[in-house]
């Protein structure tokens, strides 16, 4: 099944972050192939890179939190008000809120809380009814 239009704007303000950060966190094409399909990288850059594209979309804060009330903003301004979408959106944000209960050993990078959080939406969302391709 093909990504809603919402889905696909959703992923289009993260492609264009990504594109921003790779600068700051070079990744090697298998690497960009991989995030492309949602699986996470190892590599330290590669977790670099997804902490720098959650602090562009505010979704992280400059502690290395995940923010939900801006991952939530932003949903709100691409899916319809009231609708499933928005509604599942939230519960998922809600499950991986737990990634700021964690303590990660990497100082103010917050690499690795960022993959662990990447890692928490891809694995709940098709749960939630949203596609990822």
């Amino acid at each position: 099944m093909a990504l809603t239009q919402h889905e696909a704007e959703v992923k289009d303000v993260f492609l264009l972050k990504l594109i921003e950060c790779n600068a700051e966190n070079p990744v090697n094409v298998d690497e960009i192939n991989m995030l492309k399909n949602h699986t996470i990288p190892e590599s330290k850059t590669a977790k670099c890179l997804l902490a720098c594209v959650f602090k562009k979309t505010s979704w992280m804060d400059e502690k290395g939190l995940f923010v939900m009330e801006n991952a939530v903003k932003l949903t709100e301004e691409k899916h319809p008000k009231n609708s499933p979408a928005l509604e599942n959106s939230k519960k998922l944000f809600e499950l991986c809120t737990k990634v700021n209960e964690e303590i990660f050993n990497d100082g103010e990078e917050d690499c690795e809380r960022a993959a662990k959080l990447a890692r928490c939406l891809i694995e709940n969302a098709t749960k939630l009814g949203f596609q990822l391709k």
